[in-house]
């Protein structure tokens, strides 16, 4: 069940969470970061399992929707005469409102923060931590989103006068299904898209054009290293299934373009930091973009064995 907090800088928009008290001797929080398509509730699976782990002293856990999400108001800013319509929060927006919600509901545990993020939730993980060094010890990355890229770069272009169906498509995909395949994912899935959260992803390829940097500082005993890092991508059949029935995107077309280009995507994050505290990229058995959604035990017992390392018990 959500509770709600009212930011001091948005005074007129609740904003829905839940924050599940750690033990006593625990001064370090799990923060779980939503994509654009499921809201806060969908981690509780993987925080009851992980919750009956032996881990010790068992750290503080919180989830939220953010604004235009889930449970939570509209963003305010949507109101405001100098954003475009459509477009109610950045990338920077949305980490300013973070570091507010933590100040605001726990400001005892801002200090040590371990991120557990699923597909654009990465970006947020990542410029927090950026614009707070020392501050986030751990990152859990699920299924991140390449925002350094998109659709049109990466899949042919059937208008093209170069594109050739027979070599460019799957087997026995007609050239109907793969052009209705192509505007649908280039339009969904292109930065400037609008969403119904109001998320403005326009200028995040400029802000993170490189996921291998900038390279985070971790840890608030030893600031010359990185936080420890976990990657995880999806399977590649359970993905391509899902965007078939999800979207019709031909079985094939993943493996053929969008399977390479997260791979690479995916060993750039675990250069965030240094090699002995980065592990992957791991594929999540039986998952597709929603990980989290659909092996909760798998991410249980990677968030268990992050918070050991972290904790210096692993």
């Amino acid at each position: 069940m959500s509770s709600f907090v009212i930011l001091p800088s948005k005074p007129n928009a609740n904003l829905a969470y839940e924050l599940i008290p750690g033990d006593k001797a625990s001064n370090l929080l799990v923060v779980f970061l939503n994509g654009l398509g499921l809201a806060q509730g969908v981690w509780q699976p993987a925080i009851e399992l992980f919750r009956q782990s032996d881990v010790s002293p068992k750290p503080w856990l919180l989830t939220y929707d953010r604004y235009g999400q889930g449970a939570s108001a509209q963003d305010p800013r949507a109101t405001w005469p100098t954003k475009d319509s459509g477009y109610a929060h950045t990338l920077d927006d949305v980490t300013d409102d973070l570091y507010e919600l933590i100040q605001a509901l726990c400001p005892d545990l801002h200090s040590r923060i371990v991120f557990v993020n699923n597909s654009i939730g990465a970006h947020v993980a990542r410029r927090y931590a950026d614009r707070h060094p020392t501050v986030v010890e751990g990152i859990l990355f699920l299924d991140s989103n390449p925002g350094n890229t998109d659709y049109e770069s990466i899949w042919p272009n059937p208008k093209d006068p170069s594109f050739n169906l027979k070599t460019m498509a799957p087997p026995g995909t007609t050239l109907d299904v793969y052009e209705a395949a192509y505007v649908k994912m280039t339009t969904i899935f292109s930065p400037a898209a609008k969403n119904a959260e109001g998320f403005d992803r326009r200028d995040i390829k400029d802000i993170l054009p490189d996921p291998s940097k900038p390279k985070l500082k971790g840890s608030k005993t030893s600031s010359d290293k990185g936080p420890w890092i976990t990657v995880v991508g999806h399977e590649l059949e359970q993905f391509s299934k899902q965007e078939w029935a999800m979207m019709k995107i031909p079985i094939g077309m993943a493996a053929m373009y969008t399977q390479p280009m997260w791979q690479k995507y995916n060993e750039g994050l675990c250069l965030l930091t240094e090699s002995d505290r980065a592990k992957g990229p791991l594929i999540a058995p039986n998952t597709g973009h929603f990980i989290q959604k659909d092996n909760p035990p798998f991410v249980a017992k990677e968030l268990q064995e992050l918070i050991e390392k972290v904790e210096g018990s692993a």
